[in-house]
């Protein structure tokens, strides 16, 4: 049992060893053992998954808006409705690229390293 070779102590406290002996991805010897082993590892992971996602969602919402637009061109409503999801699409995608270089400028005001490349 690995909860077996590594006891804790309360005198000697909490070590890298001890550490590294309940950590399941270390244990397990999986190469993603150091990138998920700090938040910022654990974060820039789900960054290389979220901008590409993000990218084909603001597509589709640019096609599914503009589909909207021309499909039921002949109400003023439907045609607010279509431009509403585009520019919605735009908003968000924006909204995301922006927080992203919002986090890396504070990582070079304030020297701490929060996204790990």
């Amino acid at each position: 049992m690995i909860l077996a070779q590594a006891q804790l102590n309360p005198a000697e406290g909490v070590t890298a060893e001890t550490l590294d002996a309940l950590d399941p991805l270390v244990v397990a010897g999986s190469p993603y053992a150091q990138q998920f082993r700090t938040p910022g590892g654990m974060i820039t992971q789900v960054l290389n998954f979220a901008f590409p996602i993000a990218g084909l969602i603001l597509f589709v919402m640019i096609v599914w808006g503009g589909f909207t637009m021309l499909s039921t061109a002949a109400t003023k409503k439907s045609i607010d409705a279509g431009k509403q999801r585009i520019m919605y699409a735009l908003l968000g995608y924006l909204l995301l690229f922006a927080s992203y270089w919002i986090v890396r400028i504070l990582e070079m005001m304030f020297g701490v390293n929060i996204i790990t490349y």
